[in-house]
């Protein structure tokens, strides 16, 4: 994967700020090879650090040629090297060529010649880009290089080594973009951005009641008008934040079903499909928080309809499971907003006048808007509904295992299982960390007695 040879100096190690002159220097090198090499079809790219505004590096420009026809290589070859360059490694396993040039101490060039879609080659491209569209990454590698350069100032191959690993770590995080891991992280937040943003949605709610409970007390066109006011763009806000969560859920649920085929059924989406999903992503992934799919699934069978099954049935009661604790919080919540309702009620009756009892009833009625309204009663049921419908899913697990998990079930089971969590609201904000442990344990029993079941049968 480690691009050998890259920024090679044959004596003393030296690190130089960025020239905006490395740019000129390479577009003017970059034309001579061109008009050399004519007829044969190139691809010329500036890369390695002298490549990147702002980043420091070795005066050396790194220059690649991408060669469309493999068999013009001789010639081209022998055209780099009426141009000055040296042949300093050949490989051909690769293949490729690596060449050097040097005319004084601001014009050095090394040569990188690879076929356009060999990994050697794109590897020099992906760090590049990771570097100009990282600035904390870039950093990082600038203050690694100084360092290495000061600790061997004339040990070409340990300065190479030293950068080695941290080059390698940052390719092998971007060949991963697209992975189980990865898509788990994105899974996971963008679904708690979906949570926060629906009780979001649940206080403007509220605010809009209140402000029509308030109102009531009020005759005066000026201040009427104003509560009006307020209410609207309270309302507008509400409409932006609905369409943020369904956008932030949407992409949670869209990595749900690419994670079930991945991991379940090694069924890897094409190239163009998986930059569809990344481009969804509406988040960034939590530093430290990073989950793993061993992690996440207790199931160790290979991929298959039975993993896809098993991922299916320890999904579902979780999911279940969470629902039902998000219908009993947002139950106590309702049954407590109610409960004060009737004693204010309960109270004015007794202690105002009818005049007054008039306007306090325009109030309750006003807050009883909030809790008729889809993010309160009706999310209440929401959760209820789709607590039950996931909790069929879980129950249809044994007669599909009992089946011989036959190809036709589970697709079915996956189908219906993708549509009942996409039916299901958000659940609560800190429902999942409040029960984690407690479900956590309640799975490994459930896990383990199973496991011996089999085995005893």
């Amino acid at each position: 994967m480690y691009f050998h040879g890259l920024e090679l100096l044959v004596n003393k190690i030296l690190i130089s700020e960025h020239n905006p002159a490395w740019t000129h220097q390479f577009l003017e090198e970059a034309e001579k090879i061109k008009n050399a090499i004519k007829p044969s079809t190139v691809y010329i790219d500036h890369v390695g650090s002298t490549s990147v505004n702002g980043l420091c590096g070795k005066p050396i420009i790194d220059i690649l040629i991408s060669l469309c026809e493999w068999g013009d290589i001789d010639k081209i070859v022998n055209e780099l090297r009426k141009l000055g360059y040296e042949v300093n490694e050949k490989c051909d396993d690769t293949p490729r060529y690596y060449l050097t040039k040097y005319i004084d101490k601001s014009h050095k060039y090394h040569v990188h010649i690879c076929e356009p879609h060999r990994q050697w080659a794109r590897d020099m491209l992906i760090f590049k880009n990771e570097l100009k569209v990282d600035c904390e990454f870039s950093i990082k590698y600038a203050d690694l290089k100084k360092m290495l350069a000061s600790t061997y100032e004339n040990d070409i191959e340990s300065y190479m080594a030293g950068k080695k690993e941290f080059i390698e770590n940052r390719l092998r995080e971007v060949e991963s973009e697209f992975g189980v891991n990865r898509l788990l992280n994105y899974q996971r937040s963008e679904s708690d951005k979906a949570e926060r943003l629906q009780i979001c949605m649940m206080g403007h709610q509220f605010l809009i009641s209140t402000l029509a409970a308030i109102s009531v007390y009020f005759n005066k066109n000026e201040v009427l008008f104003w509560f009006a006011m307020i209410g609207f763009i309270f309302m507008l806000s509400w409409f932006f934040i609905s369409q943020n969560q369904q956008r932030h859920r949407s992409a949670g649920d869209q990595a749900r079903r690419a994670v079930l085929l991945i991991s379940g059924l090694n069924a890897i989406p094409s190239a163009g499909q998986n930059l569809r999903i990344r481009d969804k992503f509406n988040v960034d992934i939590e530093k430290g928080a990073l989950r793993r799919e061993e992690d996440h699934f207790a199931t160790r069978e290979k991929p298959g309809y039975k993993r896809l099954v098993e991922m299916i049935e320890e999904s579902s009661y979780w999911t279940c499971y969470l629902q039902k604790a998000s219908a009993r919080a947002m139950g106590f919540l309702l049954f407590i907003f109610v409960i004060l309702m009737f004693l204010v009620t309960g109270a004015a009756i007794t202690i105002f006048d009818i005049e007054s009892l008039i306007f306090i009833s325009r109030s309750m009625i006003a807050l009883m808007v909030f809790i008729i309204s889809t993010d309160a009663l009706g999310l209440f049921l929401s959760y209820k509904n789709a607590a039950s419908s996931i909790e069929e899913i879980f129950a249809r697990v044994e007669s599909i295992s009992a089946k011989g998990y036959h190809e036709s079930d589970a697709l079915l089971l996956m189908l219906d299982y993708n549509s009942a969590i996409e039916k299901a609201p958000a659940t609560l904000p800190s429902i999942y960390n409040l029960v984690q442990k407690r479900l956590n344990k309640k799975w490994g029993i459930y896990s383990e007695a199973k496991l011996n079941s089999k085995q005893t049968d």
